[in-house]
């Protein structure tokens, strides 16, 4: 005979512990010791005007890429196709707007439709059909290049964005860029819908355990395909604002976006093998490597050097994660006295009270 353990209570007095959780705080606790070191050691005056001005829309941009790229590995996934679907959308602004600011919101309607389309192809094929996402997107990627190379053909007659939409990507509110409140503001409702709304509650479970997921009826393949959507209009979104910014997109408008959304989202937390997004901290993510570059430049340091540490960053990122994760884990595991409920153990001895019964 076999009976059902369950989870032994914590004893009256015993002191509870939670898990570490390094993601949020020790992203946040690295931010500052980088400001720091920038301010006191490199004599680098990261709140100045000048430095302002550089910085935040900077920032802006890349949170709304790792935004978009933490849904995607939210799923498991990842997409490499982001830095040419960046770069299509600049086209389309610039040669589709021809610089009139009367065709500007149907331009923008447009670009942000393709993205949504590109963010449903990529998600068809790697939810529905199972292949393999990083070769997905390299492909679609290569499609991308090819398609905006014919859109964009030889010579274009306007070199320049509409001037509302560069206007308005400048705009700066106490030194703060416009860009960067537009970021925040969309990372906020994100983690609030995540968190709050039913449908952002389904996506996170569908992006958790699949599986587990189309066992309970909430039909994961298509949350994770909205997620992949989302996160593809997100990107769409932030290479809107980045043409806006520079006035004069080219071809090589996302080539900066390939690896840093990526570690950007590691630094946040997640892990690429899929889980929960978390907003907050891949802006932290973001915000990190954006500064981190900035001290580099100004200390004269060339953009090899900065693209080598991002590769180490995103190395001790996914050995902190995987360390962080391991310890909740067995913490959990020491706090439930090494048994799960549900689990078939062997006899047990009878308690004291029993016993006594079947003594009298």
């Amino acid at each position: 005979m076999t009976i059902t353990a369950e989870t032994p209570a914590p004893a009256a007095g015993a002191v509870s512990r939670r898990p570490f959780r390094l993601p949020g705080q020790g992203i946040l606790l690295a931010n500052v010791v980088l400001v720091l070191v920038g301010l006191l050691l490199l004599d680098v005056d990261l709140f100045s005007r000048a430095s302002l001005s550089t910085l935040t829309p900077t920032v802006g941009v890349m949170i709304l890429m790792a935004l978009g790229q933490a849904f995607i590995i939210g799923t498991g996934g990842i997409d490499l196709s982001i830095p040419f679907t960046t770069t299509l959308v600049g086209i389309i602004v610039l040669k589709s707007a021809a610089g009139d600011n009367g065709a500007l919101l149907q331009t923008v309607a447009l670009a942000l439709v393709v993205c949504l389309g590109i963010g449903l192809v990529n998600g068809l094929l790697v939810e529905v059909t199972r292949l393999d996402a990083l070769v997905v997107t390299l492909a679609t990627g290569q499609l991308i290049a090819g398609i905006t190379r014919v859109y964009r053909g030889p010579v274009l007659a306007v070199s320049n964005v509409p001037s509302d939409l560069s206007g308005f990507a400048r705009t700066r509110l106490a030194q703060i860029s416009v860009i960067l409140i537009i970021a925040l503001v969309v990372a906020a409702i994100i983690a609030l819908w995540l968190r709050y709304h039913t449908t952002g509650r389904r996506v996170a479970a569908s992006s958790v355990a699949r599986v587990a997921a189309e066992n309970s009826g909430l039909a994961a393949t298509r949350q994770r395909l909205a997620a992949w959507m989302t996160g593809t209009f997100i990107v769409g979104v932030g290479a809107v604002l980045l043409a806006g910014l520079l006035a004069t997109p080219d071809l090589t408008l996302g080539t900066p976006y390939l690896l840093t959304p990526i570690v950007a989202v590691v630094l946040g937390g997640a892990a690429l093998s899929g889980g929960r997004v978390r907003p907050g901290a891949t802006a932290l993510g973001a915000l990190f490597l954006v500064v981190l570059d900035f001290i580099f430049r100004v200390r004269g340091y060339s953009s090899g050097v900065a693209q080598a540490f991002q590769g180490v960053v995103l190395g001790v990122g996914l050995t902190l994660v995987a360390t962080s994760r391991k310890f909740r884990w067995s913490s959990i595991s020491a706090m439930r006295g090494g048994t799960t409920r549900g689990r078939s153990v062997p006899d047990q001895p009878m308690n004291r009270e029993n016993q006594e019964k079947n003594d009298g």
